[in-house]
């Protein structure tokens, strides 16, 4: 059932760290404001919920069930902020570095995202969301105006789990995955929350070599969203990843479709940590 075969499992030690750069038409006081003012780094980025300077865990939250949570480590004078985030609180942590330093026509920033078992296909994934992010900011600290995007279309994340302990082992699975079966085969993803449980139909259920894919029909008319789960091996570990796709498609309003993308992700985040925690007490430790 969990294939880590070939090149897909061999994932070693040591991926260097994703760096990236831009320079800004704005003074180094104004950049360095941008990402550490909340009012400012809501514009362009999240919401913050702490402060940089106070070394407890907080979150940067964008609104759409999406979060990291944050650990400052450092600010310096020179312009320095260095810390610890999680996303969804559950993601491998990853080691972060902002450095605003003056240029001769304005001042740059530089990102520094480390995780030293990350795979090399993620890699371009950070490269290319940190460019994403970057662009917002120049072109908020150009126009002034937001440019934070609204809701992403897809839920995904990660979890890391023992290197041994099967998480798509039936016996597991649904112990930590929020499906039902209707007695013959799982048919109901459950959401519970603050406005209470309701299940939805799951349909085209598969496991097969390390994945588990399925739709879930969210709404009665529109279009099904599409899930899936994948096992992979790292060094001494191994990652699970999540993606449910197909929020935008549903044939409703934006608002009513953004909702339920936040309470879906909210089951995600909550099912990662269940699994985590399984695996924590499954395994003896040593």
């Amino acid at each position: 059932m969990d294939d880590h075969s070939g090149d897909r499992g061999r994932r070693l030690l040591g991926a260097p760290p994703v760096r990236t750069a831009i320079t800004v038409p704005v003074g180094v006081d104004e950049l360095w404001a941008a990402l550490t003012d909340p009012v400012r780094l809501a514009a362009w980025f999240g919401t913050t919920r702490g402060d940089w300077h106070v070394r407890t865990p907080w979150r940067i939250d964008f609104g759409d069930g999406d979060f990291f949570v944050v650990t400052p480590v450092r600010v310096t004078d020179d312009r320095l902020i260095e810390f610890t985030w999680s996303f969804l609180g559950v993601g491998p942590e990853q080691h972060i570095t902002w450095r605003a330093e003056p240029t001769a026509g304005g001042a740059r920033l530089t990102v520094e995202d480390a995780d030293p078992v990350r795979p090399p296909a993620e890699i371009e994934q950070m490269r290319a969301g940190w460019t994403d992010f970057l662009q917002r900011l120049d072109g908020y600290l150009r126009t002034g105006r937001s440019t934070r995007y609204d809701w992403r279309s897809d839920i995904d994340g990660s979890v890391d789990l023992p290197p041994d302990w099967n998480a798509f082992e039936p016996s597991l699975l649904y112990r930590w995955l929020p499906v039902a079966s209707d007695g013959f085969r799982p048919a109901w993803f459950f959401v519970v929350d603050a406005d209470g449980p309701r299940r939805f139909p799951l349909e085209d259920w598969s496991v097969r070599e390390g994945t588990v894919t399925f739709t879930v029909q969210v709404t009665e008319h529109g279009a099904g969203t599409t899930a899936e789960l994948a096992l992979h091996r790292l060094a001494d570990r191994q990652r699970l990843e999540f993606s449910h796709q197909g929020w935008r498609h549903l044939g409703l309003p934006d608002n009513r479709a953004h909702a339920l993308r936040r309470r879906f992700a909210a089951a995600w985040t909550a099912a990662a940590d269940c699994a985590r925690e399984l695996a924590r007490l499954s395994v003896p430790p040593g």
